[in-house]
Parts: structure tokens; C-alpha cells; sequence
């Protein structure tokens, strides 16, 4: 850290609309990265954050935490202007969430960003998106105006990076900076395969087809369901693990699932575990022998459940859709990504990447690109040359030769 008390340090305010115990994934991001960028030293570090019973204000080390903004909205961008300038900031980092969000409240960093500027042009304005590959063209442009007035726009891969350019946002304004999981997995191998199947009720000689993530239609359950009748029909024993539980407003999708189950003959080859914790996440995939996720609108680096098989050495099937642009690093890091989700489709994915699994060379070089400490050191990295003004690098990607 540093200890130099005779040069005053520049203050960023992290900006976010979620931090613990508010029940967001960006909640998580925002303290691991006040925490790295604290330890660094070169910044005091605040973070403004919404009005709310959950936050905890006491999880701030090295930094203060100000639940301040009781309502997130265009209408409210300038009372939102006026608490950032309160803290007097040299660098303003929004964490912009998901391009998922819909409705009018989603336009709000877009009002806020350009009307910041307007009244402190001398501020520093970094923006980090958290995706918006994943949305359609007309959703995307939603977020035009925060990207305009911002001095930096970070993403965690190729696809946002993409999505931002499609804004004609100019590429030295542009970071791509990786992120990891902050799941704590277990290394594939025969007495983590024993425990785990053995606390799951896992058969020991049945393929395990394994997949953790909110149960709705967009990661297409039911079609992952059907390819597993399918390998059944071929004589192939098999168990699905279903990690997860049903997305808020699909409860209905999730019963259809198990419903489907039964109609296949699959009632007891799937476990259905419902929310799962971390604890049960790592003993899954510990028992696993293939990690399914089959995203709609395809995946990339910035999926927790992906990034977590990669580092318990699982293959990997997934999916790329064109529509929403491809992160090619999936394939360098070993996926089979399908670009037709369909029952058939699917089982020939599984049995190829069961078939073609990867050398213990690869998986080494594929844990080590892929470990969260070194992951989060390269992002904080990235960050800070965006907060400096320092033009961005030429973006790190891992490759299979």
C-alpha cells in the first residue's frame, strides 16, 4: 500500500446500485473491488450506493459506504448528481447493471452521466458495464448517452466489447478487463468425484450431466432434459444435477421441467436440488463428469457458472448465438459451443465433449489464466489505466496453442 501521507490522494466514488447484502451479482463485484483498489493505495475510495435496510455499511474497509440514493431514476438524476458531487470525486466509476433490465428506471445512468459532466467537466467519469451483448440492437442503444459522456467504458469480454463498439463508441475509450468466479470449486478427481456423488446420491456409474444456474426458458432446461433421453436411449446410464432454483416468475417453467422428467423416464436420474450454496455448487461439480449451460442468447466470459466448470477442469457445452454477437474465447478455452439449441444438438455435444476431453497441460494452463486472484489483479489493472486517462491495451486472450 501506499504509505507516501504527503501526496494527497484523488478520490473515486464507486457509484452502484447494489452492495451487500442487497441480493444483486453486481453487490459482490462492487466490495472485492473497493477492497483491491483500497489495498492499492493510489485512490481514497467511497462508495454511493442505494438507500436500503439490507446494505451493510460496516463491510467498508479502508472505505466509506453511503446508502444515499433512495430512488434510482431519470426524474431523480439530478438529486443523484448532487450526492455523487457531495463526495467531491477527481474519478466517478457507475457500475451499470445489466442490460436485462427493462422499463424506464434502466434509463438512469444514461441521464445521470451526461448531466454529471455537464456540471463537472473536470471529473472523470468510468463506466463498467456489466453486459449488454445479450439484449437486442434497440435495447442496446439505451445506453448510448452514459457511454458518450463517460471517459472510460469498461467490459469483461469480447462480445460486450463488440455490443459497445455497435454504439460507435471509438475504441480508445474502450477496456476490456476479465473477471473469474468467486465460487471456491474443488479439483476434478477420484476421491472429489467419490464425496460428491456420494453426498448428492449420485450413481457411481452413471454419466453426471451437470448445470447450476436460475432454472427459466432462456437457459433451456427442458431442452438439456431431452438430450439426456436421448444418450438414455442409446444405453448410455446417465444422472442430470440440476443446481438451481426456479427464476422469480417461472416457478411455472421449473415444475414443466420435472414434469418433463417423469414424462421421459428420467424421474430418478435427476437431482433437483433448488437454490444451491457454494458448498453444494463445488460438490456438484466435483461429481460432475460434463457441465451443460444452454444460454438462448449464447454465453461468455462473464458467466459465473461457465467460469466455475472451467476451474473444477469440467468440459464444458454451451452455446453461441451470432444475433447477440460470440465470444471466440469460449472455444480457446476448451467449450463445445452449439449455435442450434435442440434436443439432438445437444446430446451430440455432450458425447463429444465427454469423447474429446482436454489434456492435463491444457487444464493446468486453463486454471492458472482462469485463477480469481490473478484475474482480479489483471481487472484492477485495466481499471486504473481507464481512472488515469492512460489509453486502453490491447486486450489479453487466452489461446489454446
Amino acid at each position: 500500500m501506499n504509505t507516501n501521507h504527503n501526496t494527497k490522494r484523488q478520490r473515486l466514488v464507486i457509484v452502484s446500485g447494489s452492495f451487500p447484502n442487497i441480493r444483486c451479482g453486481v453487490s459482490p463485484h462492487v466490495t472485492a473491488l473497493a477492497r483491491r483498489l483500497v489495498e492499492g493505495g493510489e485512490y481514497e475510495v467511497v462508495v454511493l450506493t442505494s438507500e436500503d435496510a439490507a446494505v451493510q455499511t460496516d463491510l467498508g474497509e479502508g472505505y466509506q459506504v453511503y446508502p444515499k440514493i433512495s430512488k434510482w431514476s431519470v426524474g431523480q438524476r439530478g438529486k443523484i448528481c448532487d450526492e455523487i458531487l457531495a463526495l467531491e470525486p477527481e474519478v466517478v466509476n457507475i457500475q451499470n447493471p445489466s442490460v436485462k433490465y427493462l422499463g424506464w428506471n434502466s434509463l438512469t445512468m444514461s441521464a445521470v452521466a451526461p448531466l454529471l459532466k455537464r456540471r463537472a467537466p473536470q471529473v472523470r467519469i468510468v463506466v463498467m458495464q456489466h453486459d449488454i451483448a445479450l439484449s437486442r440492437s434497440w435495447l442496446r442503444r439505451r445506453y448510448r448517452p452514459l457511454f458518450r459522456a463517460a471517459d472510460g467504458i469498461i467490459v469483461s469480454n469480447s462480445r460486450d466489447y463488440q455490443a459497445v463498439r455497435e454504439q460507435k463508441i471509438p475504441e480508445e475509450k474502450i477496456y476490456q478487463a476479465p473477471l473469474s468466479s468467486h465460487i471456491k470449486v474443488m479439483r476434478r478427481g477420484r476421491e472429489n468425484k467419490a464425496a460428491g456423488r456420494e453426498v448428492l446420491g449420485i450413481p457411481n456409474d452413471s454419466i453426471c450431466v451437470a448445470y447450476f444456474g436460475y432454472v427459466h426458458p432462456g437457459r433451456n432446461i427442458d431442452v438439456l432434459i431431452r438430450a439426456m433421453a436421448m444418450i438414455q436411449e442409446q444405453n448410455k446410464s446417465i444422472h442430470g444435477l440440476i443446481m438451481g432454483g426456479a427464476y422469480a416468475g417461472e416457478e411455472g417453467y421449473y415444475k414443466q421441467c420435472q414434469e418433463l422428467g417423469r414424462e421421459l423416464k428420467l424421474a430418478e436420474q435427476i437431482t433437483w436440488t433448488g437454490y444451491a450454496d457454494e458448498e453444494t455448487i463445488a460438490q456438484g461439480m466435483a461429481g460432475a463428469d460434463v457441465f451443460v449451460s444452454l444460454p438462448q442468447r449464447g454465453a461468455d466470459m462473464r458467466n459465473t457458472s461457465i467460469l466455475s466448470a472451467m476451474l473444477a477442469d469440467l468440459p464444458i457445452v454451451t452455446t453461441h448465438n451470432a444475433k447477440f454477437f460470440e465470444d471466440r474465447e469460449m472455444e480457446e478455452l476448451g467449450c463445445v459451443c452449439l449455435r442450434k439449441v435442440e434436443p439432438g444438438a445437444v446430446a451430440e455435444g455432450i458425447l463429444k465433449a465427454l469423447g474429446n476431453q482436454p489434456s492435463p497441460e491444457f487444464l493446468e494452463r486453463r486454471r492458472e489464466w482462469l485463477d480469481p486472484e490473478a484475474v482480479w489483479k489483471r481487472h484492477v489493472e485495466i481499471m486504473l489505466r481507464a481512472c488515469r486517462g492512460q489509453g486502453p491495451l490491447k486486450a489479453e486472450l487466452f489461446s489454446s496453442k
